[in-house]
């Protein structure tokens, strides 16, 4: 009902075609006595003010559904009734007040603008009229096609049913294999791990042994070679023997120190991952000649071992790729505290990983060492990110693992030197 009526009322404001004159010059004269005639009826309210405000609808009226021409003729004809029987002196065309003129000049601006307005809505009225016309004319068309279209899809509806049961079952294996495959890698992430962990042990095992069975015995023939010296002074032709087997068992418990300090360094588990980290970067410049610039920041409290045993590795094996495969000549290595995350990144100007080299690496653990793929699974066990970027300009390892807001000290400052050839 609501739709009926409102339908209706539309059809009161639609535009009448230019083929029916009479009706259209009907409608504007009847619109020009019925503007006298309400502003007759509202003359006790308005009195001698807006004497033209009944006229101005009509006219956007006429303006809109008539068109230009008919809303001129309602506009003269409704402004002279109105200014005889309204305006003072009422019944009567004279001006008296200058006031009276301003009014007029006014009202004949209005009507022009108003009359522009509607024309031009008007036409663009008709215009659309004559494409919704077009449009119902398709539509019926339309239909006759829709049918056919229906009476395909119908049949289309049918295969596509049949070839989605299909599809589905298919899909159901590839998703029982994706789970599968997914637990494999997930066993295989954890099973990284732990012979990653293992092989930490190890070597913390033969440190251990290399510094407590071979150093001491190598300490004894120090002192067993320094007694010899002390007993044998007269005897001249010993001496350089001697002073030479010292040397070489310096020179062997330099080594022996050495690698077990490589295995695993003592001042990991008594100071902490920054001087474990400083120690290493010194000793990784002087063997190599890489020029390693290095920041730490001072002031961190230790996080946990493991969190300090993983980054450790993370940088022992970044400095090892960086001498073996990059061919670089500078390096540097970052170790700060940002929120609650510790972050470790080391950078270096060497030729590069290509892409091939590095999906391969990120899709598998390295032959021997941690290797790449047993960095990032470590550091994600830990809940952290790995990630590596390659370029012709060198190679960037960044790693980031969340630790406890409470391993923030009060100090603040960074220490940064230099490491490499002079």
């Amino acid at each position: 009902m609501r739709s009926l009526t409102l339908t209706r009322v539309l059809a009161i404001f639609s535009p009448l075609p230019q083929q029916r004159r009479i009706e259209r010059f009907s409608i504007a004269l009847a619109t020009a006595v019925l503007a006298v005639l309400l502003r007759g009826l509202l003359d006790p309210v308005l009195g001698h003010v807006a004497f033209y405000v009944t006229l101005y609808m009509m006219v956007a009226f006429d303006a809109v559904v008539c068109g230009a021409a008919p809303a001129t003729v309602s506009s003269a004809l409704g402004f002279l009734g109105i200014f005889y029987w309204f305006v003072d002196p009422r019944h009567s065309l004279l001006v008296v007040r200058p006031s009276e003129i301003h009014g007029i000049v006014g009202c004949f601006l209005v009507c022009a603008v108003l009359i522009a307005l509607g024309a031009t809505n008007r036409r663009k009225h008709l215009q659309l009229n004559e494409i919704v016309a077009a449009l119902r004319a398709e539509g019926v068309q339309r239909q006759r096609v829709e049918q056919e279209l229906r009476d395909a899809r119908d049949q289309l509806e049918q295969r596509v049913e049949e070839r989605t049961i299909a599809l589905s079952q298919a899909l159901h294996k590839l998703e029982a294999e994706a789970d599968m495959r997914k637990q494999r890698e997930e066993q295989l992430r954890h099973l990284t791990v732990r012979l990653m962990t293992l092989q930490d042990e190890e070597r913390r095992r033969i440190a251990r042994e290399l510094h407590d069975s071979a150093g001491q015995t190598l300490a004894a023939i120090k002192m067993a070679i320094a007694s010899l010296e002390f007993s044998e002074r007269k005897h001249s032709l010993l001496r350089p023997q001697l002073e030479a087997v010292n040397a070489l068992v310096d020179d062997a418990l330099t080594e022996i120190r050495t690698t077990s300090y490589l295995l695993h360094p003592p001042l990991l588990d008594e100071v902490g991952i920054a001087s474990a980290s400083r120690w290493f970067v010194e000793g990784f410049a002087q063997r190599s000649g890489i020029g390693v610039t290095c920041e730490i920041a001072q002031g961190l409290e230790r996080p946990t071992r493991d969190c300090e045993l993983v980054l450790f590795r993370v940088l022992q094996e970044s400095l090892t790729n960086v001498h073996r495969h990059s061919g670089a000549s500078i390096a540097s290595v970052r170790l700060w505290l940002d929120a609650e995350h510790l972050k470790l990144e080391v950078t270096d100007n060497g030729s590069g990983i290509s892409k091939e080299r590095l999906t391969n690496l990120s899709g598998a653990a390295g032959g021997t060492g941690v290797g790449i793929a047993g960095m990032r699974a470590r550091v994600q066990e830990l809940g952290g990110c790995f990630n590596i970027a390659s370029g012709s300009a060198g190679t960037n390892v960044t790693v980031k693992v969340p630790v406890s807001s409470r391993l923030v000290s009060d100090a603040c400052g960074v220490s940064s030197f230099l490491c490499g050839r002079e």
